[in-house]
This record gives C-alpha cells, structure tokens and sequence, in this order.
C-alpha cells in the first residue's frame, strides 16, 4: 500500500504544515479488507490570503521589492566611511544576529539540521563576497559586472536540468535582452573594461559562486522556512569570511566608524540585508529559480538611477536607455513566469 504523500502550501510569509492525507471509507461486506487511501484533491489556486494557498502574485511582489532594495544596495554603501573588510564584517555578523534575534522572537531555534542544509547557499554566499572583493583590486567594476550579468543565463540553463524549470524560447528571448541592457547601463557611462587575469578569474568565480547560491537556495527551502534558511546562509556566509577579513586587517579599524556609518549600516541591515534576504529566501520556494536570478540584472539598473539623487552622478542618456531595457526585460519575464 502507497502512503500519498501531501502537497504543501502556505501564504505569504506563513509556512504552513503539511496537508493530512485522507482515507476511503472501509467496506468489508464486499471486499473484505480496507481499500487503499486515496489522494486528496489539491485546493484551486486562489489569490486571497488564508486558504491554504500562497497567493499567486505575492512572490512577484516580493521579487520587485528585492529588485529595489538590492539596487539600493551599492550607493548605500558607497555613504559608508569605514573601510570595505571592516564594512563588510559587520554588515554580515549584524544581518545575522538580526535574523538569529527574529528567529528567537517568534519562539523558533536553529538547528543542526537546518544549518547542514544551509551550508552549501551560506558558503556560496560567503565565496561571492570574497571573490568580488578580490575582483574589485584588479578589475574595474564595469568588468565585474558585465561578466556577472551572464549568471541569469547559467542558472537557467542549469535549472532547466535540476529542477526540470521549463524555459520558453520567450523567456529565453527577454534574459538575452536584459543582459544587453544591464551591460549598455553600464558601459554606458564611458566606463572603461580593464581587468588581468585575476580579475576575470575572480570575476568568473563570483559569477559562479552566486548561481550555486541560487541553485542551493531553491533546494534547500523546499524542507526548510525562509527565516531559518536566511539565518543558516548569512551564519556560514559570516564565517566563511571572517578569516580573509582578518588577514587582510579588517578587524584593526573598528575605531574609524563613525555615527554616521553607523546609521548607514542599520538602512543596510535592515533594507538590503535582512529584508531583501528575507523576501528572496521566502519568494524562492514559489518561483522558478531562473525568475528569481534575473532580478540582478534589474538591481543594476536600480542602482545607477538611485547614484542619481544620492551621489550626484547623472547617468547619461545610454545608461537611462539601458536600464530601461533592463526593467523592461525583467518585467516582461516575471510576467511571463506569474502567467
């Protein structure tokens, strides 16, 4: 006899338990023994809030407000005075202890098993972060970031094999074009491609270290919930940084922060740090990972505009057409994947 095994849905923010499988009703009189359970019917899909279901465009909106704090993310931090390893040190410990603190909140404990099925995304994470930081030294951040616009389309390729995410030659079509534009917003500006073979060693490195950390993401929150998830990555993500940050003197300049660098890095923990990591992890288990991987490519058109009005740095008019065609892109994608 099968024991059926239940679907589980859950609404926004809310991971719900699983569905109890029913039973048949037992008749002996003609067969003697009890039938064999049968599968209950999944619910319809509804988009209100309480059923049981996860409203059909939460995740979307949960995406494009990533897309928004993520590419606040960069000019944000360029407001921070401190320098970059001791930034980053406590940019990562303090988003952790944050959502350990939420955690603890709402009565909930981390685990052992909810940290080994965190370890792959949390060091993948945390690979990224170094790799970019290296890249920085010896290539110019036009480099980094047209070679990293290509990790929507490594992802989807590798997605379509994994999770058997299947892409239609229109979503194929819209990555090609957003990848464009992200590029054209930044090369727009003049900016010039300069790198060696460090550079575009770590570049790649980086690029492949954040399409495992999406990969690894949308496996793992199959079994676990979104805050026990995030805190498990930004827990390995701290520790797997914390040595190179150490040797490379980042621990020796904590007496240069300033109040307002301490301002700054409660914004970024609590926008792009926790609350962007928060509404990616959870919209991960409701979308195909291939969606959730092109909001890059729109945070970097974010990002330019939102250097505007905090930096003064007036984008010119190909960087505007860019990073439209970018949004545009992005959008026409989430489109397609909601329908």
């Amino acid at each position: 006899m099968e024991r059926a095994r239940s679907q589980e849905f859950a609404p926004a923010g809310v991971e719900s338990p699983r569905v109890a499988a029913t039973l048949g009703p037992v008749n002996s009189s003609t067969t003697g023994t009890a039938p064999a359970p049968s599968l209950p019917a999944p619910p319809p899909r509804s988009t209100t809030i309480g059923r049981g279901v996860a409203p059909e465009l939460w995740p979307y909106v949960a995406l494009f407000t990533v897309l928004i704090l993520w590419g606040l993310g960069p000019p944000l931090s360029k407001l921070i005075t401190a320098p970059p390893l001791t930034a980053s040190f406590l940019r990562l410990w303090t988003s952790t202890i944050g959502i350990a603190g939420l955690q603890m909140a709402t009565g909930a404990r981390p685990s052992w098993l909810t940290l080994k099925r965190s370890l792959l995304g949390g060091v993948a994470f945390g690979l990224n972060s170094l790799f970019f930081f290296i890249a920085l030294k010896n290539a110019s951040i036009a480099t980094i970031t047209v070679i990293g616009a290509l990790q929507p389309g490594l992802v989807m390729l590798l997605a379509s094999r994994i999770f058997a995410e299947k892409v239609t030659a229109r979503v194929v079509g819209f990555t090609g074009v957003a990848i464009c534009g992200a590029a054209m917003a930044v090369l727009g500006s003049g900016a010039q491609v300069e790198t060696n073979t460090v550079g575009i060693l770590c570049s790649i490195g980086s690029l492949l270290c954040m399409s495992v950390y999406f990969l690894a993401s949308k496996k793992a929150r199959v079994l676990l919930g979104a805050s026990e998830y995030v805190m498990g990555v930004m827990l390995w993500a701290s520790i797997t940084v914390t040595p190179v940050i150490y040797l490379g003197g980042g621990l020796e300049h904590f007496d240069t922060i300033s109040r307002t660098d301490v301002f700054w890095l409660i914004i970024m923990l609590i926008g792009p740090g926790v609350g962007g990591q928060l509404l990616m992890g959870w919209a991960l288990r409701w979308v195909p990972v291939t969606t959730s991987a092109m909001i890059l490519l729109g945070s970097t058109a974010i990002a330019i505009l939102a250097a505007w009005p905090i930096h003064g740095e007036v984008p010119t008019v190909l960087q505007l057409l860019g990073g439209a065609i970018a949004l545009l892109s992005v959008g026409m994608i989430l489109n397609s994947s909601r329908s």
